[in-house]
């Protein structure tokens, strides 16, 4: 009788498991499909040069620079000097314009 108890149980905690599995890769699924849509997440383009950047929201070199140094602006450099380039996530470089603008 125990037996038949612990496997109906462990049956009951497969299902709910199981459930909980589905809802969380659903729930995973579609907050990558909104990212996607706000272009946070985009697998062809996650990181934007200094150019882009500036191109886009119209700041100047010094901006980004101040936001680099300040420590507001995570940034990935290669290269030394003035052969260098430097890049920037693109969820980064939204969320600072977002908050700076809001």
């Amino acid at each position: 009788m125990v037996c038949q108890m612990l496997s109906e149980l462990r049956a009951e905690v497969q299902a709910i498991r199981t459930g909980v599995d589905s809802r969380i890769e659903s729930v995973a699924k579609t907050v990558m499909e909104a990212f996607q849509g706000f272009g946070i997440l985009d697998p062809d383009e996650d990181t934007w040069t200094d150019k882009q950047v500036r191109a886009r929201y119209h700041v100047s070199r010094k901006t980004l620079y101040n936001y680099r140094m300040s420590g507001k602006l995570p940034y990935t450099q290669t290269g030394e000097g003035t052969n260098c380039t430097i890049r920037y996530r693109k969820a980064d470089i939204m969320e600072l314009f977002a908050t700076r603008n809001a």
